[in-house]
Order: C-alpha cells, then structure tokens, then sequence
C-alpha cells in the first residue's frame, strides 16, 4: 500500500507532509533541482506524491520525480481546495496545504500523472509562443490600423510600428515552420491519424497532440472534452432555474478557436457532425452552440481513433445502424 505525500509549492520552498503510525511530519525543501533530488533520493519506494499545478513553480518537481521514477499525481487547485472546504479545516498554512493534499490522496487515490515527454514538452512551448506571438503581432496591427485614421499621426511612431510587426511576422514564419514541418515520426504518425477525421486540418491535429500529450493521460472522451473546454456547465435550482451555462474555461483559448474552425468544415464533409449539425439546427439552436457541439464530436472522434488504434471511418453512425437493423 502507498504511502501518500503532500507538498504545497511555493516559488521558494516545497512544503511536505505524511502521516505516520503516530502522527504528521512535516518537512520543507528548498524548491530546486538538486535539493529536491536529494530529498527525493531518500524516499521510500512506495510513495505517491500528491501536489498542485502551480504553474513553472512546481515544474522543477515533476521533472525531479519523473527523473528518479516516482509516482505522483498532479491535481488542479480547484480540486484541491473543494476537498478542503469539505474538512473545514480553520487554518491555513504551508503545512496545512500540504496536510489536505496528502489526505486528498489517501482518499480519492487519483490516477498517477505521466509528464509530456521532451519533444511534446518542446513542441508545447513553441505551441503557445507561436499563438503568443499571433496575438502580439495582432495587436501591433490593430494599432497601425487606428493611426491610419489620424492625419496627424506620427510617422516615427507608424514606422517603429511596421518594423515591430515585421519582427513579429519574421518569427512568427520561423516557429510556423518548427510547428507544421514536424520530422518526428511518432508525432507525425499521430498528426497523420488526426487528419484522416474530415474536419480536422493540420493546426487542429498538431495543437490537439501538444496540449493533450498525444492523449495519454486521457481515459474517456468525456475528460478529454472537458480538459479542452468544450463541455458547457449547467446551472440548476430548484424548478426555478435551470440553463445552459458557459463553456469551461479550461482550454487554451488559441486551440478552442482552431477546433471551432474546424467543427465549420466537419458541419460539410464530416457525415456523423454534418447529422448533429442538422439536427440541432432544426431543433432551434443557434448556429454557435450547434458548431460548438459539432467541435465536442470531432474529439470524441479523435478519442476514439487513437484509444482504439482505428482509422476514421466517415460513414461509420450510418453503418453502425444499418448493422443494427
């Protein structure tokens, strides 16, 4: 049986607890490399380490634990802090933080988290510089293109302006390169799986892969939809109300907008979302909300295609109930 470990993560410090036969013990590390493998070294073969994503502080961690093959679970802070509230606990320190996460693990034994590997992990990163440098580039636009109206608008600052956007274009075509031109053949063989699904393009195959980690810490369609944000949420009292909330703000914004694109063709081509598509629209829904729901059954497609290791089949619903009758 595992022993479960807490650590609360802080940009200078991770703070540990555990429970013994006795009691708690409590310990703190300093939250860098070498200090945390030494820590780690001195662990125990049957740990789970239970933290929270804690954005580049707790990078440093995972990278230690996965390196000395420790199991551990990542977990939102959102989950967290329910689980929390459910004890009631009064106080609330560093030790505290790590005390809950190490019961939060006993209890609900989540799944242990597996790190993108190096070249997913590269490739992420210049995922979202690309889309960073899109937007930047944008708003440069944007700024160019309101100076236009002014007669007496700067020429240097205009200039300065188009010089900057030029930079912008010059590295936004270099990491377009690194993304779309991709030599690695496990990467690409999942790319070329994703494209089989009428609907999903080049950007959609290769942003789902990035930020999914190829799917493997996925185990249904429905996580995968919810990790995306494609899943809206439900606001319900009583018998006086009871609606369709807003989507999940769960996903990389960028990556939502591309499966929307996307979702526009599939409601064309894709046979099962051009059906959906259909009979939303004639069940008077509006044009967003159908295409939205569209994008949900493209990744539970994509879901379907990796986990089962299948090729997209475009009449598949139509065969399925054909085989039915």
């Amino acid at each position: 049986m595992s022993t479960y470990l807490g650590i609360d993560v802080s940009s200078d410090f991770i703070h540990i607890a555990y429970q013994t036969d006795k009691d708690w013990v409590y310990t703190k590390v300093a939250n860098e490399l070498k200090a945390i493998d030494e820590w780690i070294s001195t662990m125990p073969a049957d740990i789970h380490i239970i933290f929270e994503y804690t954005g580049t502080y707790s990078h440093r961690l995972a990278y230690g634990l996965s390196l000395r093959e420790k199991t551990f679970s990542i977990i939102t802070p959102s989950q967290s802090k329910g689980f929390a509230a459910s004890l009631k606990n009064k106080a609330k320190t560093d030790a505290q933080d790590a005390k809950v996460l190490a019961q939060y693990g006993s209890k609900m034994q989540p799944e242990p988290t597996t790190l993108t590997d190096e070249t997913l992990h590269q490739k992420k990163q210049t995922y979202k510089h690309y889309n960073d440098l899109m937007a930047q580039k944008q708003a440069v636009s944007n700024k160019i293109h309101a100076l236009s109206f002014d007669p007496r608008a700067s020429k240097d600052v205009i200039e300065s302006l188009k010089v900057i956007s030029q930079v912008y274009q010059q590295q936004i075509e270099t990491f377009q390169a690194q993304l779309f031109d991709l030599n690695d053949d496990d990467f690409k063989q999942l790319k070329d799986k994703l494209m089989q699904i009428k609907g999903i393009g080049e950007k959609a195959a290769t942003g789902i892969i990035i930020q999914t980690n190829g799917l493997k810490n996925f185990h249904s369609a429905k996580a995968l939809a919810a990790f995306l944000g494609l899943i809206p949420t439900t606001k319900q009292s009583g018998t006086s109300l009871k609606s369709r909330g807003s989507l999940v703000n769960t996903a990389c914004k960028q990556l939502r907008t591309v499966l929307f694109c996307a979702a526009h063709s599939a409601a064309r081509f894709n046979l099962d979302c051009k059906e959906l598509y259909t009979r939303l629209i004639a069940n008077g829904k509006t044009k967003k909300a159908a295409k939205m729901a569209v994008a949900h059954k493209l990744i539970r497609q994509v879901f379907a295609i990796v986990k089962n290791n299948t090729v997209f089949q475009n009449d598949f619903q139509a065969n399925r109930m054909a085989l039915a009758k």
